[in-house]
Parts: C-alpha cells; sequence; structure tokens
C-alpha cells in the first residue's frame, strides 16, 4: 500500500520558491519564462543556466493544481497515467539517463526509477489503461525525490569533468541535455493533461505568461474572415539536421533527404475557430460519410459532438461555445487556430471538398510543409563546411528571435491567427501557435541511426500508426521549438495542434496518390514478406486449392543473380516496401532501392533500421490479423539504400549517378506505370551513367497498360507477348536478350479476393 496521501495548499505543493535557493541564475517571470535553446558550446554555466530554467519550468506548470489530490485524478479518457506520474517521470529519467552514459555509477532509487520510467503509448482510443492506484507513493515522498535529483544533477554540471568541454552527441553529458529536452517534451503533454482536467482543480499560476489578442465578451461566431489561398511554387527540399550543429537533437532528426515538392496552394492561416464552427454546425459530427473508419470509431466511442476544448454554453442545438485554456475557460476565442486530432482535421477536409467542387483540400505533407514554411536552413554538407558557423536560422537560439513566433512561451496560449507577423510568401504561423497535423506517417530520415542512449525513442513509433506534427506550438520550448523538430503522436491523440489547407495544383499529385494509403502499404507488405501460408486462408484452400504461382521477388532475385557478371551494385527500380532490395544484397556489395511512394519507402526504412515491422493483414470488412514482417538475421541491412523518386528521372537524384554505373537494374512492375516508359529506357541506352557494359537488365512486367497512366501513344506492347518484347528490344540498341519466361504470382487484397498476374519477364545485357 502506498503511504496515505495528504492534503497541501497551493503554496505548499509549489516548490518554486524552495528551488529559487539552489542557485537559479535566471528567475522565471511572465515576460520571459522560458530561455533560448541550449547552445552546447555555451560551457558549463549555460547548461546550469538551461537545467535550471527547464526544473522551473515543470515546476511552474504544477504549481497550477489546487490540491495534491488533483495528482492521482485519472484522466477521463483513460488512456494515460495520472499526473503524480508525470510530474516524477522527468526526474527518473534524468537518473536512468546519466547511470547509461556513465555520469553516475548506480541508481538513485531503482524502485522510482523503474515505476516512473515508461508512460503509455496507447494503442488505439479504447486502449483504455484502468491504472492500479495503490502503486503511486506519496506527493510528500515524490517531492523528495525530485529533489534528490535536482541536487545530484546540479552536482554532475559543476564538477564532473565531462562538461569541460563542448557537447557532442558523442559525449556523456549529451544525456544531461537529452533530459533537459525531455523534461521540455513534457511540459507539454502535462499541459494537455491539465487542460483536459475539470476546471476547479486548476488555477493559472502568477507567472504564467499572458493571452495574446483574447476577447472578454461572449458574442456569436461571427462569418470566418477570408481565408485565401497563397501560390506556392514546386521546389526541393533538404531535411535533416548537421551532426555539429550546436544543439540538441533526436535521432529522428538526423539523416540526409532530398525530396521535390510540387507546385500547390495553401492557405493563408491555420483553420480557426470560426471556421471549424462551420463544419460543426453543419453536422460534421454526425455525418460518417467525412471521416475515415478509423476517425468514425473514434468519434463513436469518445461521443464527440465538436473539438475537445470547446465548453458547450447554451442548450443543445444552439451551437454556442465557451473555449477551455489551460488554467481557465474563457469566451470562445473564434480568431485563435481551431485544436483537434488528425481524424478532426481530416474529416473538416472532406467536409469542405463537398462545399468546394473541383477542389480538393488536404494536409500537407512534411516536405511541403516545409517549402511552406520557407525558412533559409544551412545545407547540410553547407554547413559542415563553413568556417563560421551561425545559429541564425534557428530563432530559438537566441533572446530576439524567439520572439519572432508564438513559440517558447511567449504567450501563454494560443492567439488570433493573423496576430503574428507573416513570413516573406505571405503565410502566418508557419510556426508556433499550434504544431500543424501533416499527412505523413512519423518516418526515419535517410541514414537514421539510434541514439545508444535512448534506443527505443523513435524506432517503436515508425509503426504507420502515428501522425506527425511539426512547427511547435506556444508552449513548445527548447528542441520542440527548433526549426529541426520532427515529432509525432497518435492520430486520436490531442496536443495543442490545429493545421493548415492545401490544394495541389491540377491533377500532377493523383498519380501517386492510390500508393499513400496505409491500405495498400499493408497489402504490399503482405505480398513481399508474407509466407505462402500467410498469404491464403488455409481453409478455403484445403477446399478448392489456388491457381499455380511463383515467388515474385525471389525469382527476380535468382535471375539477377544468375544473369550479373559482376556484384558490386544494384539498382531496384519500383522497390515497393523493399523486399527484393533487402534480398539482393545477399550478394551484391551495395543495393538502392527507389520508389514514387513516400509510404512504401517509410516501411523500407524502418525495416532498414530495425528489421521488422509491424502491419495488417485485411480478412474481410473490419477484421484484420496482425503481422508481422522481418528482415532475414543473416541479411547486412546497411548494404541498403532507399530513395524516393522517379524512375523516369533518375538524374534528379545526383547520388544515384555518382554510385553508378551499376551492374544490375531491376525494373519490377514499373514499365506500364510509367507517363513515358521510352524516357525510363533512354536513360540506359544513352551512355554509361546508370549501366556500363556487361551490365543487365532485368524487366517484369503484367503489361498492363492503362490511359490513366501512359497516353495509349506511348504504351509498349503489341498484338502477342513476342509483339510486346520485340517493341521492348527495340528501345534498348546495344543491348542483347538474355533470357525471357512468364512468371505468375498472386496479391491478396483479403481471404476471398486475389489478383491473379502473369509478368512477363526478361533479362538484356548491354554488349
Amino acid at each position: 500500500m502506498r503511504p496515505e496521501r495528504t492534503k497541501a495548499t497551493k503554496n505548499e505543493s509549489n516548490s518554486l520558491s524552495k528551488l529559487s535557493n539552489n542557485g537559479f541564475s535566471t528567475p522565471i517571470t511572465a515576460d520571459s519564462p522560458s530561455l533560448p535553446l541550449l547552445n552546447l558550446n555555451a560551457g558549463r554555466q549555460a547548461v546550469l543556466d538551461y537545467f535550471n530554467n527547464t526544473w522551473a519550468l515543470t515546476e511552474l506548470l504544477f504549481s497550477s493544481l489546487n490540491s495534491d489530490d488533483v495528482y492521482f485524478l485519472a484522466p477521463y479518457h483513460k488512456t494515460r497515467h495520472p499526473l503524480v506520474f508525470y510530474y516524477a517521470h522527468p526526474a527518473c529519467f534524468y537518473a536512468n539517463k546519466l547511470l547509461v552514459s556513465g555520469l553516475i555509477d548506480e541508481p538513485v532509487n531503482q524502485a522510482y526509477e523503474l515505476l516512473f520510467e515508461a508512460g503509455v503509448d496507447e494503442m488505439g482510443w479504447d486502449d483504455l489503461h484502468e491504472g492500479q492506484p495503490d502503486i503511486w507513493p506519496s506527493m510528500d515522498d515524490v517531492r523528495d525525490y525530485r529533489q534528490v535529483i535536482y541536487d545530484l544533477v546540479i552536482d554532475v554540471i559543476r564538477h564532473h569533468p565531462a562538461l569541460d568541454e563542448a557537447i557532442t552527441m558523442d559525449s556523456p553529458a549529451w544525456s544531461i541535455a537529452m533530459g533537459c529536452e525531455h523534461e521540455r517534451i513534457h511540459l507539454e503533454t502535462s499541459s494537455v493533461l491539465i487542460r483536459e482536467l475539470p476546471i476547479e482543480h486548476v488555477t493559472k499560476p502568477a507567472h504564467w505568461p499572458e493571452f495574446q489578442g483574447i476577447e472578454k465578451t461572449s458574442r456569436p461566431a461571427p462569418v470566418p474572415d477570408e481565408n485565401p489561398l497563397i501560390q506556392v511554387a514546386s521546389d526541393k527540399v533538404s531535411l535533416g539536421k548537421p551532426k555539429d550543429w550546436p544543439s540538441f537533437g533526436w535521432d529522428n532528426e538526423y539523416g540526409q533527404d532530398i525530396r521535390e515538392t510540387s507546385s500547390l496552394q495553401a492557405s493563408k492561416f491555420l483553420v480557426s475557430n470560426a471556421e471549424y464552427h462551420r463544419f460543426v454546425k453543419a453536422g460534421g459530427y454526425e455525418n460518417e460519410s467525412y471521416w475515415s473508419e478509423a476517425g468514425w470509431g473514434w468519434r463513436r466511442f469518445r461521443n464527440a459532438k465538436w473539438p475537445t476544448f470547446w465548453v458547450q454554453d447554451g442548450p443543445s442545438g444552439s451551437h454556442r461555445y465557451k473555449l477551455r485554456t489551460i488554467f481557465s475557460v474563457e469566451p470562445m476565442q473564434w480568431t485563435w487556430p481551431a485544436v483537434v486530432n488528425y481524424y478532426e482535421a481530416k474529416a473538416y477536409c472532406e467536409w469542405l471538398n463537398e462545399q468546394n467542387p473541383g477542389q480538393t483540400f488536404r494536409l500537407p505533407n512534411e516536405a511541403e510543409y516545409l517549402n511552406i514554411r520557407d525558412i533559409d536552413i544551412p545545407d547540410q554538407q553547407q554547413w559542415q563546411a563553413s568556417a563560421e558557423k551561425s545559429t541564425a536560422a534557428d530563432a530559438v537560439m537566441h533572446v530576439a528571435t524567439a520572439k519572432i513566433y508564438n513559440l517558447n512561451l511567449r504567450f501563454g496560449s494560443e492567439s488570433p491567427v493573423d496576430a503574428n507577423a507573416p513570413n516573406s510568401a505571405g503565410f502566418h504561423d508557419v510556426m508556433g501557435n499550434v504544431w500543424q497535423w501533416c499527412e505523413d506517417a512519423f518516418h526515419p530520415l535517410n541514414e537514421f541511426k539510434i541514439h545508444p542512449y535512448y534506443t527505443d525513442f523513435s524506432t517503436p513509433c515508425y509503426d504507420n500508426e502515428h501522425q506527425m506534427i511539426l512547427g511547435g506550438s506556444f508552449i513548445s520550448t527548447g528542441d520542440e521549438a527548433s526549426i529541426w523538430s520532427r515529432f509525432h503522436f497518435r492520430p486520436h491523440f490531442f496536443q495543442h495542434a490545429g493545421f493548415r489547407l492545401v490544394t495541389s495544383d491540377g491533377t500532377d499529385n493523383d498519380g501517386g496518390k492510390k500508393y499513400e494509403t496505409s491500405q495498400l502499404v499493408d497489402q504490399y507488405m503482405l505480398f513481399h514478406w508474407g509466407s505462402d501460408e500467410e498469404q491464403r486462408d488455409e481453409a478455403i484452400t484445403e477446399r478448392i486449392g489456388h491457381p499455380g504461382h511463383m515467388n515474385l521477388m525471389e525469382r527476380t532475385v535468382e535471375l539477377m543473380d544468375e544473369h550479373a557478371s559482376a556484384k558490386s551494385r544494384a539498382l531496384d527500380l519500383g522497390c515497393a516496401v523493399g523486399r527484393t532490395t533487402f534480398d539482393l544484397s545477399r550478394t551484391f556489395s551495395k543495393v538502392t532501392g527507389l520508389d514514387f511512394s513516400q509510404a512504401f519507402i517509410d516501411a523500407a526504412n524502418v525495416l532498414k533500421s530495425n528489421g521488422r515491422l509491424d502491419y495488417q493483414r485485411l480478412e474481410t470488412g473490419q477484421f484484420s490479423t496482425p503481422m508481422v514482417a522481418s528482415v532475414a538475421d543473416e541479411i547486412d541491412r546497411d548494404k541498403t539504400d532507399f530513395v524516393v523518386g522517379d524512375a523516369m528521372d533518375l538524374a534528379d537524384i545526383p547520388a544515384l549517378a555518382e554510385n553508378g554505373p551499376y551492374d544490375a537494374i531491376l525494373l519490377s512492375n514499373l514499365m506500364c506505370r510509367l507517363t513515358t516508359p521510352a524516357a525510363c529506357l533512354t536513360q540506359f541506352t544513352a551512355d554509361d551513367t546508370y549501366i556500363g557494359k556487361g551490365g543487365i537488365l532485368v524487366f517484369a512486367s503484367p503489361n498492363t497498360w492503362m490511359e490513366q497512366y501512359t497516353d495509349p501513344d506511348l504504351f509498349l506492347d503489341g498484338g502477342s507477348s513476342e509483339e510486346t518484347l520485340a517493341k521492348l528490344g527495340s528501345l534498348l540498341p546495344g543491348f542483347t536478350q538474355m533470357h525471357e519466361e512468364d512468371l505468375p504470382f498472386m496479391i491478396r487484397e483479403h481471404r476471398r479476393k486475389y489478383e491473379y498476374i502473369v509478368s512477363q519477364v526478361s533479362v538484356w545485357r548491354k554488349d
């Protein structure tokens, strides 16, 4: 049994006054609550100041709770621990990471460091945790523990020789910066839990920043001000934080990635409460057609009728609301951004599409968000080569520029969507105010590497079940408020997050649209990674059997291995979720997989990082079976690389030319999905950039030519298989056909529906 809890007054539970005697050199004030992001080159005193500030912000936030009993209240949704856990958890994290890094030699309180180590990442909105109320210690004991940890970290910072030098990700002192940034993450997540508490349990702390542009009188919802669309030109964006950038970064921020965006239009402002009110008033929460299957399941389970932080302020059907902030209920702030989860944002987009025939509104993907943000970030290579490394691009690292956005606790809540200055393109709140939901599932960058001090920070969330949020919110501080931050939450979860609208120009974005659905990713995961037995229903197979078929991936790998005279480098064009790429690495020294689908490449990169990936096998309708894809242990996953790109424009990815010529190139089920297939082949015949003399091309194609992909005049088909093969050969001057066969295979949609395909396979050697 835990010791009996005793009630405390707000003043007794607020340890800010106690902490002020422990060496704070930067006191918290309502005007300047948070320091800029720590420059790791700034020395021991800067680290001390930053830790003190981080610790004090936690104390400031939790001083809002009106009694100790509030710490033990279970959240209404029962998918998170009570707040006592989130008060102790950051302290526990310092102890554990200092131990892992070798800065301390033994645990401080092993029982607490196990109890408060792991939080809850609920799998679904109905993944309830009723909790065990007797496992938590008293608040007196928790406060004592936090004080011990505080004194320990202060001592390490002041005296340990690891702080004599600048902190890098390879130094033990990295764990101190990691502890600070982890605590700042929980400053934000805990604030959401406090925002979900009944209002009688909280009071705004005296030093909490004021709101910006708040209206103190109630009025009917206005007709929303126009939220015009602004044109955004296509561009290439670079992702990946330089390894020697002088601030802490989480493992998912590092790596290198170049992505190209199509031209689009994006909303000038974040979607406001007034705009979202139209959706609510129009019955958006009652119309299933606007919601994804998972989103509708969440809405029904929670009986949601309007956004979570809206408070009904009138009889049913009046659609009058107030707004819950973290510590207060205010008149509805119609000009503030709507704070919703991913499901709600997507439902709004579907409703808006119905209101605007001919336009397709959606959320931006990560690359599109960065293009809209339009902050001049030094290229990674340029940064590394630069003699003078300026951090000016990252506003949160400097006192003056940190106040450009509603970030770093400049204000104490959201602010009007038009209150802060726009960027050079005219977009408001490109960072800050609220996080922005993106279309992308959370995914690693190329060359992602796990940091040994926190091996499971990112990788468990590369599961296609966590949605990316970008840009930070008003309460984001430190690394969360950085230009490099990449964060994620499950789509039903609430953060201080809203959304911006984009719509693509013309139809040039439609070509890859069908390949960006999680359902299709799951289908291809099964096709690539499922065993023969997993691909079918055993009972049905026993009764009626299945047509004869082969494993497409295994057979094309066999042909590559059999006909390639050299086995240094291979290129897998149309690699999908990567099975063939990995299998080719058994015999080739280096293999690059390329696909047009970001979702496919994300899945392949997860497999490269983790060696496994969970997915779902559809049975019928609403029923599915959890599956696991695993890369064989004997495969060296570091021999593979995966890139997003267009097989018709390999020159757009300079690294491909730099790594060429390739000994073997595979084009599997690709040619009949290209707009100009001949242009793809020209890349291999024009010169030896991609394939040299003696190199081979292996084609596998069902020859399913369709006008939605290729103009009929450009089809590479004939009246017979022989004619089709001859047409292909006519576009490969300087190549000799070495082999041809028919390869039957099947792709399962669900247990009673399969696509049976016979691919025409041919092997060509460059003379």
